[in-house]
């Protein structure tokens, strides 16, 4: 009988030649070697995957393809996939520090309460390192639980300093959520020290895609499967969530030119209101635009 691996590793892939190898590298590099790096080529148009097959005899690599059907297909593909008794994902454009995985084993082994591990990160090109905004913030290493009573800030913090790239699921905490764009009510366990690196040069979602704009995310387009899966005590912290997420794809929506899809998001999404000072920023920038990019261009003359 085959011996499984502890930890699968799934890639989604579509037309990242340029980057996948430093993401694929920095996987083989874990110090925690008991993996499988599932990757699932989502129709790709270059030589991504022909790329990946030839460049990776390791037979801990698998690569499976599949008609294009979008990123949260592909993830989800991965992890029928899978046979770890862990699962995570890494886009094909972010990398690991060499700790990450053995950081989350250790840490999920150890607090059998916890369904999850996630870490801090760094936001690249920029490098900016966001261990420093949770030690602004109090956070504390270890055993994590989502309350009712959660602050803003924190639920803020919690936004801004950790990702999904870092992030490591027990299987049956992943599949209790039907796969992606769902969610599950769980205990993290949450590690400070940064351990990938987020590229958003390299994203189609962000301040950094190139393209005119991005899509929108489907927990913004088809938010009532979320709604419906949340338990009754946290559906006011999660509309809080969704505001605060909205708010800042509306930013990124004004600053890659389709102001109509930022007004969108602020009526969709009424939780925008409960950040009372970033929903006046988005206000003012909408209502006066030339004035907003006069102001940040002062600001950057002055930096």
């Amino acid at each position: 009988m085959p011996v499984l691996p502890s930890v699968s590793v799934v890639v989604p892939l579509y037309n990242k030649r340029s980057t996948v190898e430093r993401t694929i590298d920095s996987v083989l590099a874990q110090t925690h070697a008991d993996f499988e790096l599932v990757i699932v080529d989502d129709g790709s148009t270059d030589d991504g995957a022909d790329f990946v097959e030839r460049r990776y005899p390791d037979p801990r690599v698998r690569l499976h393809r599949q008609l294009n059907a979008g990123p949260g297909a592909a993830r989800n593909h991965g992890a029928k996939l899978a046979r770890g008794r862990f699962l995570t994902f890494l886009d094909a454009d972010d990398t690991w520090r060499p700790q990450l995985l053995q950081h989350a084993v250790v840490s999920l082994d150890t607090n059998a309460d916890c369904r999850a591990f996630t870490a801090a990160f760094y936001l690249e090109p920029a490098g900016v390192d966001r261990w420093a905004e949770l030690r602004a913030g109090g956070f504390s290493e270890g055993p994590w639980r989502l309350t009712p009573g959660v602050s803003r800030r924190e639920l803020a913090d919690c936004l801004a300093a950790f990702h999904s790239c870092t992030t490591v699921y027990r299987r049956e905490a992943f599949e209790a959520t039907s796969g992606f764009y769902a969610v599950d009510r769980c205990t993290f366990y949450r590690h400070i020290e940064p351990l990938a690196h987020y590229h958003m040069d390299a994203s189609e979602l962000g301040m950094g895609s190139r393209r005119s704009a991005p899509p929108l995310e489907p927990v913004f387009t088809k938010p009532e499967a979320i709604r419906q899966a949340a338990p009754a005590e946290l559906k006011g912290v999660l509309e809080l969530w969704l505001g605060r997420h909205a708010l800042r794809a509306a930013f990124v929506q004004l600053e890659r030119g389709d102001p109509a899809k930022a007004a969108w998001l602020l009526a969709a999404f009424p939780g925008v209101k409960g950040w009372v000072r970033e929903y006046a920023k988005i206000r003012l920038r909408m209502a006066a635009p030339h004035l907003w990019a006069l102001a940040r261009k002062l600001r950057r003359s002055r930096a």
